[in-house]
């Protein structure tokens, strides 16, 4: 018996510039791409972490999708209980690290 490829949810995190200070809209683009790193050791193979500016307020602030289909939170907390993880633990680890990263960041900005 064979066993499918996991496929990643990947998961699209847009950073409020706002989170960066007040000069944060000239720090955003720099910030994503210091972040992108940790990010993609979070969640091993099933989760793809994608970090953004959040310069568009209509889009989510997170937005879910599993080979390039667009999935609500319900779908993806479904999808990741197949994997035996909750989507849930998974975002509160994203924003722990978020948090951190944005400190260590600002700290090194100095």
């Amino acid at each position: 018996m064979t066993t499918s490829p996991l496929v990643p949810l990947e998961l699209t995190m847009r950073i409020e510039p706002g989170c960066l200070g007040p000069d944060g809209i000239n720090k955003a683009l720099p910030f994503c791409q210091f972040a992108e790193e940790p990010f993609h050791r979070l969640g091993g193979q099933a989760l793809h972490w994608q970090i953004e500016p959040r310069f568009d307020k209509t889009l989510p602030e997170i937005e879910y999708r599993l080979q390039d289909k667009k999935l609500t939170q319900e779908q993806a907390e479904r999808y990741l209980s197949l994997l035996e993880l909750k989507l849930a633990e998974q975002e509160e680890q994203a924003s722990a690290l978020l948090s951190e990263l944005v400190e260590t960041f600002l700290a090194e900005q100095c």
